[in-house]
């Protein structure tokens, strides 16, 4: 569960699990696979108690279970899930009761948004600008057949579905539009729809499901090469896999922090003796994020250049690691003798 604030920035890991195809390292046997969008839910209750901020739990298609639906949250959180399976929905306005792929045409039209996404293209990703036709309304999703509505369909929850009409490439506005391959997004949440702005949140906070991708690819080939490792038991591999889980959320926070704002001061991700130290080595102010992080990565050989003014996460990763043993030396040299 990876915790971001509402614009998308990485603010930590809340809960993590681990298991095979075989099964969980610590869930009974009969428990299925399914069983992690529940206890990843429980994480967030329990993170969300006392808390005066709101939360929403994101899901792709594989959380489309109807118990999740169901399931008890704390009062400041919410779900968001895309949804594909053919359930029937009843649209409350209007009272009536379809398979999901047949309702759009009953749904109420909010007009075009466009926002803002990473796509696969010829093998590699590519950031681009989405335009999407929403249609949103409030409905009751139905439980199994052999369950009545009446007494098991769910609370009101909110049905966005959102179709490209557009796109263009985020770089160079290169039209990249495919009407075979357009994508269409069912998304079922407990977020209330009144106004256009509370539809085009959803479809910005559902965008935003992209970053745990983006975790994923710091942690293997991006940056931290985790599936390289070979330990002989599996809880010395769950151990290191947690501590670089954590390595890699403070990389992608640093990547995204400096998309955001680069200007923004460096004390908010550099304590006072890092800024000290890449001053000392850099010989150039470190009072902005972007200074600061371009003399880290100088010790790597980094140089911006109008094509790649920032680095990535992959030269970040090693321009820290680098750091870390010149933090060590410089340590060692300061610290007084002992007679």
């Amino acid at each position: 569960m990876l915790l971001m604030e509402q614009e998308g920035q990485p603010l930590g890991l809340i809960h993590q699990q681990y298991w095979t195809r075989g099964g969980a390292i610590d869930w009974p046997s009969p428990q299925k696979e399914s069983q992690k969008w529940f206890k990843g839910l429980v994480a967030v209750n329990q993170q969300a108690q006392g808390s005066n901020r709101r939360w929403v739990v994101i899901c792709d298609r594989e959380g489309d279970i109807f118990e999740f639906f169901k399931a008890e949250r704390e009062p400041n959180v919410d779900l968001l899930v895309r949804v594909c399976q053919p359930r029937r929905v009843e649209v409350a306005a209007a009272g009536t009761v379809c398979p999901l792929p047949d309702v759009a045409e009953q749904l109420d039209d909010y007009g075009q948004y466009s926002v803002q996404i990473e796509r696969l293209y010829e093998g590699k990703g590519r950031t681009v600008d989405v335009t999407l036709q929403l249609q949103a309304a409030t409905v009751y999703i139905y439980p199994r057949q052999d369950l009545s509505p009446a007494r098991h369909k769910t609370q009101p929850l909110t049905l966005v579905m959102a179709t490209e009409v557009a796109c263009v490439d985020g770089k160079t506005q290169v039209d990249c539009f495919d009407a075979d391959n357009s994508l269409c997004w069912s998304l079922l949440t407990s977020l209330p729809v009144a106004t256009a702005a509370d539809v085009q949140r959803i479809l910005r906070f559902y965008a935003l499901r992209w970053r745990i991708e983006r975790l994923h690819f710091t942690l293997k080939s991006g940056a931290l090469n985790v599936e390289r490792l070979q330990f002989d038991d599996v809880h010395t591999l769950v151990n290191a896999l947690t501590f670089y889980s954590v390595v890699a959320w403070r990389l992608l926070g640093l990547t995204y922090a400096l998309r955001q704002d680069p200007e923004q001061s460096a004390q908010t991700l550099f304590d006072a003796d890092e800024l000290r130290l890449l001053h000392q080595l850099s010989g150039q102010a470190v009072d902005s994020l972007r200074q600061a992080t371009l003399a880290l990565t100088k010790l790597v050989g980094f140089a911006p250049s109008r094509r790649q003014p920032l680095p990535g996460v992959k030269v970040l990763a090693i321009a820290i690691e680098r750091f870390f043993f010149v933090k060590q030396g410089a340590q060692a040299v300061s610290k007084p003798l002992q007679d």
